[in-house]
């Protein structure tokens, strides 16, 4: 495999991945394969240089590049390594663990997401919810920039030190109110006065200006300090703090011991590290600086989260890179050369003259020109939408998979448009990051029965809104019963609440509609007696009370699948809101109107569709790729953005971009006027390279989309299209004159260099919306039909006519049309097709190995409940069972946690066991577990194990291991050396359970371990597996003998079976089958009984 790929390199690539010493720069263009250079050097470092694994450290920005990094390394050395692979922030909060103590923070700490940080500072100081979001960001921000609290004091002093030119400290406030008196007043003084204050006047906008400004950094550092103080307190650190605090701590104690660890580190996305990083990374290289940096700056656009402006050049300097430390990959794998002549036309603008030749012009691979790159512009945003279906639709026609084809936008907002567009033409599209959490159906109509437990005694308009909501949950109210409730709430002036309550009677539903208020109110009773449960078990509750999620178990769609998603988020929402705030109902209700006012909810949950049409914003496709990608919106004011946007705190004047205009002799206005001009100058090169990124995602078709209007108004196209060499094609012929002309063609196309123009201006929409109030009923019509399917069929009929007689103006004898075709709409014949056709269930899902790793547990709870297996290891769905921290699985987890750390510091005495279990015991997770019970436990384990602990090799040893095509996972408690000359093991798991385990499940789980381990270690030999059964008499061991079975090494135990190895593939492969068709129930009442996740199931009722 590594002979393969070092064959099929570039040179470029070749000098990259076999330089091994010192430090080196690799400048990776879009597609160049990056990714491919990086795995290849850390297998040639290895396979041919001799570095040891263990001592290479490679760091990226996300999980998903850590994980695909991963899997390339895998792929090419063939067997497990000790690569540490990992994201800047998952690297340092490991090592603040390692170093708690060191670190002053408990190894326990949990850390903070930026939304965290607002909801804390606006709980706490009561501050407004723009605020909180804009301190939370520039708090993030400061940290990154390692602009320290006491650097904003310094700040401070200097604005209080202008103000002292004016006012005495003890009299700013003062001051500052009579001036603005007197700036308010001004204009009643006669024109003398005016003229005799002129300067005064100066002085009092002078003073306001300089005082607001000292009040917001004020505040800021007072919610920051407060922040800290709080933060610490709940044992918290957020993501800035992980960085800040490893450094912190490697400033400290130094850098040997990681020096000695890691002799050879590997950077990715170099360009995007912030000053921090950078700083850690100078700590991590101290020694032998032996390290490679992959980046390219073209493709920089995380600025907003604080990446460091001139990381590149800083590393040339800092590490004394010379031209033969730097090479290029200039060749693209992904995208043809004119998509590259475009791309390179537009990012070359962001180099001065004097650096053009650093802007690196990329080539295809082989060299394949391809088609040239299209700018289609059209009428209005609305045709903009009309025109890229269209589009998409004849690449469909050409067998284009839809999973080729992107939609990418600048802001959300430009992307509903061609969402809308596409779902009316029934093409399936998937929208990455355009969600609204809490508005998804599922959400909230569990987040209704809060509402209303929380407004049993004082019933508010949202609380009204929820039962609404409930009643018509699954179409169980008519409209028409809807109706009679709220004409008896106005004609007698009554809340609704007393009204379903006391005047039920009175209100004259039908038998249907009286049902189903009577089961709301039941559910609401039985719900309001669990009240004062913690608020993620008084979801599991609804969850279970209400019904919803048998509902959507029964439907089994890849919306459901959604929905189950939502649902668990929901709950460990709860769960985080009890952490760190507190555990009652109105506490979490206001938690979540805050975040919902924040607009910090979290994105809906979204499982990816094989074959959909993507639609998702520029930021969100970095790193991907399609045959086919349109940018829309390329107009101005569009694209480039250059309002709005995220805001910091931060001053100018602490900004490296900004040093040189503080520290040159301007004035004033000189000042603000090239403080104007730098900004314009920084979030347009910004921006350029964001569009730079958008046209470097196609590998085939690039199109570029405009309109001539937005919301009405006529918008000029983009600054970027001119800078491609779009040469104002809309004006060679006035669309104007051509509307006037009714018999001109409405569409224009022609052809310049690389670049083809597509003029559209006919108008297919406006006919959508040529009245608005027709438009309005007929939607509602179709809402009300669609409502009433499941209901009287009478109602349903009634509905589709009216819609049809709005449709066509009132006129239409419909039923001698239902007489005369009733042969081709009889439903029947159509209804038996799709009933034959469930019995062969397919939920739109499609299984992808590589993305599933199977454990012994996980395919043992399949074999128990198909459904139980999708719920808890697909959905990951909380259950009641888990939740319960006082049982024997908490107790078993702590014997585990006590056994390990024993273990691993290899005690010599009884008495360090026991000293051990104290401590564990004191400690939050565990303080629950019955400490008494355990005891004999470890006395069981003492005697057993006190003469062979001092052999242990490793604990908790994490494995991987491909079988026939799946991945099977686990985790070894214990892994002892036998015998080092052989490299002979002792495999020991540690069960704490009453009952003895099966001979099919120990052959499973012990036979799967040995193979595990050996996949990972090769060279090593498990030649002894043992189930330590410390509550039983005797633990079940098995030597591996010379003709390859485990025999039991004690009584007439049977050998472990290796055929069970097979059984566990077998089981793999009916997941990937149910993955795909659904997942069923088990049908055995006992196993549901037992079932920590029966409230989803029909199972147990």
């Amino acid at each position: 495999m590594l002979e393969e790929l070092l064959t099929n390199l570039t040179s470029r690539q070749r000098d990259a991945v076999e330089h091994v010493s010192g430090p080196f720069l690799i400048l990776a263009g879009a597609g160049t394969g990056k990714t491919t250079t990086i795995t290849g050097k850390i297998a040639c470092m290895i396979k041919v240089q001799g570095v040891k694994p263990e001592k290479i450290l490679a760091l990226t920005f996300s999980r998903e590049a850590a994980r695909n990094m991963e899997k390339k390394i895998y792929g090419l050395l063939g067997q497990g390594t000790n690569v540490k692979v990992s994201t800047f922030h998952a690297f340092c909060a490991e090592l603040i663990r390692d170093n708690s103590e060191k670190c002053g923070i408990s190894e326990q700490f949990t850390i903070f997401e930026e939304i965290d940080v607002a909801i804390l500072i606006y709980k706490d100081l009561g501050t407004t919810s723009r605020n909180a979001t804009l301190y939370s960001s520039t708090i993030a921000k400061a940290k990154d920039l390692n602009i320290s609290i006491s650097k904003f004091k310094d700040y401070l002093e200097t604005r209080k030190e202008s103000l002292l030119n004016f006012a005495e400290e003890s009299r700013f406030e003062q001051f500052y109110n009579e001036c603005k008196v007197n700036l308010n007043t001004f204009h009643l003084k006669d024109s003398s006065q005016q003229k005799a204050l002129k300067d005064e006047k100066k002085k009092w906008q002078k003073f306001i200006g300089l005082y607001d400004e000292y009040r917001k950094y004020a505040d800021f550092i007072n919610a920051w300090e407060t922040y800290e103080k709080r933060k610490k307190t709940l044992n918290c650190l957020d993501y800035g703090d992980l960085n800040k605090t490893a450094l912190d701590f490697l400033n400290t104690y130094g850098t040997a011991e990681l020096n000695d660890t890691y002799t050879h580190i590997i950077v990715d996305e170099f360009q995007d590290t912030n000053y921090v990083q950078f700083e850690l990374i100078k700590h991590l290289t101290a020694r032998e600086k032996n390290i490679t940096v992959v980046a390219d700056a073209n493709q920089s656009i995380y600025a907003f989260r604080g990446a460091y402006a001139n990381n590149i050049e800083e590393f040339k300097e800092q590490f004394g890179i010379l031209e033969k430390d730097v090479v290029s990959l200039d060749t693209s794998f992904r995208s043809t050369n004119k998509i590259l002549k475009v791309a390179h036309r537009l990012i070359s603008h962001n180099y001065p003259e004097d650096r053009k030749g650093e802007c690196l012009l990329l080539k295809n691979c082989n060299d394949n020109e391809g088609k040239n790159v299209v700018v289609q512009e059209t009428k209005d945003d609305g045709e903009e939408a009309r025109k890229i279906v269209e589009q998409i639709e004849l690449y469909i026609e050409n067998d284009v998979p839809l999973k080729e084809i992107v939609v990418l936008y600048r802001t959300h907002n430009q992307g509903r448009h061609i969402r809308q567009a596409l779902q009316r033409r029934e093409i399936p599209v998937i929208v990455k990051d355009d969600a609204d959490y809490l508005k998804q159906p599922e959400i909230k109509t569990v987040l209704s029965y809060l509402y209303i437990l929380n407004n049993l005694m004082d019933p508010t308009p949202r609380g009204t809104e929820a039962w609404w909501r409930l009643f018509h949950y699954n179409n169980s109210l008519k409209n028409s019963d809807s109706v009679r409730i709220g004409e008896y709430t106005q004609r007698n002036k009554v809340r609704f609440q007393e009204a379903i309550y006391h005047h039920l009677d009175e209100i004259e539903l039908s038998e249907n509609g009286c049902k189903t208020v009577e089961k709301v109110k039941e559910t609401i009773r039985v719900l309001s007696e669990k009240k004062l449960l913690d608020v993620s078990d008084l979801l599991l509750e609804i969850y279970d009370l209400s019904g919803i999620v048998r509902h959507l178990n029964r439907l089994d769609t890849l919306k459901t699948r959604e929905a189950f998603l939502n649902l668990r988020n929901l709950h460990e929402m709860a769960k985080k809101f009890e952490q760190f705030h507190n555990r009652e109902l109105f506490g979490f209700i206001d938690y979540l109107e805050i975040l919902d006012e924040m607009g910090g909810n979290p994105e809906s949950a979204k499982i990816r569709e094989d074959d959909a049409v993507s639609l998702m914003s520029i930021h969100a496709a970095k790193g991907l790729e399609f045959r086919v990608v349109f940018v829309t919106s390329m107009a101005k004011d569009k694209f480039p953005l250059l309002r709005g946007g995220q805001d910091f705190l931060i001053p100018l004047e602490m900004m490296e971009q900004y040093c040189d205009l503080f520290s040159a002799k301007l004035s004033e206005a000189e000042l603000e006027k090239a403080i104007k001009e730098r900004k314009k100058e920084i979030r347009f090169e910004d921006e350029r390279r964001l569009c730079y990124v958008a046209f470097t995602r196609a590998k085939e078709d690039l199109i570029l989309t405009l309109s001539l209007e937005y919301g009405g108004k006529e918008r000029e196209p983009s600054e970027f299209l001119m800078e491609i060499g779009y040469d104002r094609w809309r004006d060679l012929e006035s669309p104007l004159d051509r509307e006037a002309n009714a018999n001109t063609e409405m569409e224009t196309t022609f052809d310049a260099l690389d670049l083809s123009y597509r003029r559209d201006f006919e108008i297919k929409t406006a006919g959508f919306v040529r009245d608005d109030e027709l438009e309005r009923e007929k939607n509602r019509c179709i809402q009300q039909l669609i409502e009433a399917l499941d209901k009287d069929l009478e109602e349903a009929v009634h509905y589709l006519m009216v819609y049809r007689a709005l449709r066509d103006g009132g006129c239409g004898n419909y039923l001698e049309e239902l007489q005369h075709k009733w042969s081709t709409i009889d439903p029947a014949m159509r209804a038996g097709e799709i009933l034959t056709k469930i019995k062969v269930r397919n939920n739109g899902l499609r299984f992808s190995p590589e993305a599933f790793s199977f454990s012994f547990s996980a395919l043992k709870a399949y074999e128990n409940c198909p459904k139980q297996y999708e719920l808890q290891e697909i959905l990951r769905m909380p259950s009641r069972k888990n939740e319960d921290s006082t049982g024997a699985m908490t107790r078993g987890s702590f014997v585990h946690k006590v056994l390990e750390t024993a273990v691993k510091e290899k005690v010599a005495e009884k008495q360090a066991l026991y000293e051990i279990a104290k401590t564990l015991h004191k400690k939050p997770e565990w303080i629950y577990a019955d400490l008494e019970s355990t005891l004999p436990l470890f006395e069981v384990f003492w005697l057993r194990n006190k003469d062979r602990i001092s052999n242990n090799l490793m604990v908790e040893q994490w494995f991987s291991v491909p079988i026939d095509g799946f991945v099977f996972k686990g985790i070894i408690d214990r892994i002892d050396l036998l015998d080092p000359s052989k490299k002979e093991v002792e495999i020991i798991d540690y069960k704490t359970g009453k009952y003895d385990v099966s001979p099919e499940d120990r052959s499973r789980q012990l036979l799967l371990y040995a193979k595990g381990f050996e996949h990972m270690y090769p060279g090593y030999t498990a030649k002894k597996l043992t189930l330590d059964m410390l509550a039983l008499e005797k633990p079940r061991s098995f030597e591996l003998q010379e003709d390859g079975e485990y025999r039991g090494t004690e009584g007439r135990v049977s050998p472990l079976d290796r055929g069970t190895i097979d059984s566990m593939v077998e089981t793999a492969q009916r997941i990937a089958h149910d993955y795909e068709h659904g997942f069923e129930g088990t049908e055995d009442p006992e196993i549901c009984k037992e079932c920590g996740f029966r409230l989803y199931c029909d199972g147990v009722n």
